[in-house]
């Protein structure tokens, strides 16, 4: 084969493995995802895996944050009633970097804190030194 028609089956994968990247908000609503950005959806769905947490109960979310792009960053968070497992994928990010993508990280904890009058979520005490931020709302909406 000319290098003319292997350079037009490289750009026709290129252009295919691209489209198959993209998920959107749409889509993670109907999956049942929580969705946090630019909207929020399926926030009881949270409120849900925190009481299993507080029960000691297996759950598995995946919270599910848009760019101004659009590009989707998944989170998947798995509770096993002891400890957490927590993946990253910003790879439908195209302009993000991947260095900081998780595969599985186990956490110990989940805190609740309160930083400039927004409630934050994180998984702490992480294998690899660093708390992650999973959610983040307004003080008034987590009350509610």
């Amino acid at each position: 084969m000319n290098r003319r028609g292997l350079a037009v089956i490289g750009f026709c994968l290129l252009t295919l493995g691209g489209c198959g990247k993209s998920y959107s908000m749409e889509e993670a609503v109907k999956n049942g995802d929580i969705v946090t950005t630019p909207e929020q959806h399926h926030m009881d769905r949270f409120a849900t895996f925190l009481k299993h947490v507080d029960e000691k109960e297996k759950d598995t979310i995946r919270i599910t944050n848009y760019t101004t792009e659009g590009d989707a960053i998944l989170e998947d968070v798995s509770y096993d009633g002891k400890r957490f497992t927590y993946s990253l994928d910003s790879s439908r990010d195209a302009y993000g970097s991947q260095t900081d993508d998780r595969n599985k990280e186990i956490c110990q904890n989940l805190e609740k804190r309160t930083e400039n009058e927004r409630s934050v979520v994180f998984l702490t005490d992480c294998e690899e030194g660093e708390d992650h931020e999973i959610l983040v709302s307004d003080v008034a909406e987590s009350e509610q």
